[in-house]
């Protein structure tokens, strides 16, 4: 089980790296006597299984993990003033809009899926019961 540990022990290290502040709170952009400071919300998670043979079969093992950004307001820093700004929801990228739609395009070809299941399944009964009433003529 020392390979778990160490695969855990990684991907906790490579998390903690890549998740700073600096990843909450973005690089300041300046513009003439303006700097906006971008602020991000992020979310992270991570898995590790192992197993092993019977015997001397051998083990394996595997772990990895992911963290999603997403701006949600940016700080604008005036010369007289300073604010916050939020990110409406329907302001985002092209990429946002599309992930907030996958799942009701998956629900979508779900639904679909299942009336052509039930369509098709529908037409073999009534071929069945069409079968049994066949008359040959000679």
């Amino acid at each position: 089980m020392s390979e778990v540990e160490t695969l855990l022990k990684a991907t906790i290290a490579e998390m903690e790296r890549l998740l700073t502040s600096k990843t909450v709170i973005g690089e300041p952009i300046t513009a003439g006597e303006s700097t906006v400071v971008p602020l991000l919300s992020v979310g992270a998670g991570f898995g590790a299984g192992a197993g092993s043979g019977k015997g001397d079969e051998g083990a394996s093992g595997g772990a990895g993990g992911g963290f999603g950004i997403k701006p949600v307001a940016v700080i604008i820093i005036e010369k007289d003033m300073v604010r916050v700004e939020p990110v409406r929801k329907g302001s985002g990228s092209l990429i946002e809009q599309l992930v907030d739609k996958v799942p009701q395009l998956i629900k979508k070809e779900i639904d679909e899926r299942e009336e052509r299941k039930q369509k098709e399944s529908e037409e073999k009964k009534g071929e069945e019961k069409g079968k049994g009433k066949e008359i040959k003529v000679e």
